[in-house]
């Protein structure tokens, strides 16, 4: 018997009643479930075994295969699901931890790091851009990879005159402009201001409750959502279909 905590990142129809559950567990990362009868309202797993519904779980192994005997919901985001933008980000961002953290192994960093942003997206704390990015950088830490973005990695400036650096997503390097030219990579690297480069390093040393206690103007998010995007879209090999929903939902 395993007695956890997990939040539901994706929900299947199997049969006329049940259903089987994605879920990241503090005690043993991804791990899919049978929820017997979580389609019927009556049933006592039912609200508990939702989308974006964080549970308290009681899971039997079985023939290798996990079966939700109890859950209790412990927070519900229900919130998120009145507002497209919002909804369709805790779409992406439970696709993407579905991609990244391992399975059958404890995920209390990752688990604590989604549930902060859906709850920021549900209260609408932060913009979805900025909720989305900041994940994208805060998953690929957890992953082991961070964005190499605190100096020029040729002349080792720290910021450039006119308030723009170079970054390119393949290297993971960043180049103030002077660089950038005499290297002949402006082909290859986005160009970003410092007020999204300031951001980016915050969100790579803050502590993981402050993730998102910061400000941008405009220019600046639009910015930083290209750059959190193209650097994790550089070290993966998969693409989420649910980005795509997300930005249609935005251009709506």
């Amino acid at each position: 018997m395993i007695k956890t905590e997990g939040l539901i990142l994706k929900e299947q129809s199997v049969g006329e009643n049940d259903k089987l559950v994605t879920v990241l567990t503090r005690s043993n990362g991804i791990i899919r479930c049978f929820a017997r009868r979580a389609k019927k309202l009556i049933s006592n797993v039912s609200s508990a075994c939702q989308v974006m519904t964080f549970s308290r779980l009681e899971i039997t192994e079985r023939r290798d295969k996990y079966i939700i005997t109890s859950a209790e919901v412990i927070k519900s985001f229900f919130e998120i699901f009145s507002d497209m933008n919002s909804l369709a980000l805790g779409y992406y961002l439970c696709e993407l931890s579905i991609r990244m953290i391992p399975e059958n192994m404890p995920s209390e960093d990752h688990l604590q790091l989604l549930l902060n942003c859906l709850y920021a997206a549900s209260e609408k704390i932060k913009p979805p851009d900025m909720i989305k990015a900041v994940f994208e950088i805060r998953i690929m830490l957890l992953d082991g990879v961070m964005p190499d973005i605190l100096f020029c990695s040729e002349c080792g400036a720290y910021d450039s005159e006119n308030d723009t650096m170079h970054y390119d997503p393949i290297a993971n390097k960043l180049f103030c402009p002077k660089c950038c030219y005499q290297k002949g990579n402006i082909r290859q690297c986005i160009t970003v201001s410092m007020g999204c480069i300031t951001a980016a390093r915050y969100c790579i040393s803050a502590h993981p409750k402050k993730i998102l206690s910061f400000q941008l103007s405009e220019h600046s998010m639009l910015d930083f959502g290209k750059f959190a995007e193209r650097f994790i879209l550089a070290r993966n090999d998969f693409y989420c279909p649910t980005l795509d929903f997300y930005k249609s939902v935005k251009n709506l």
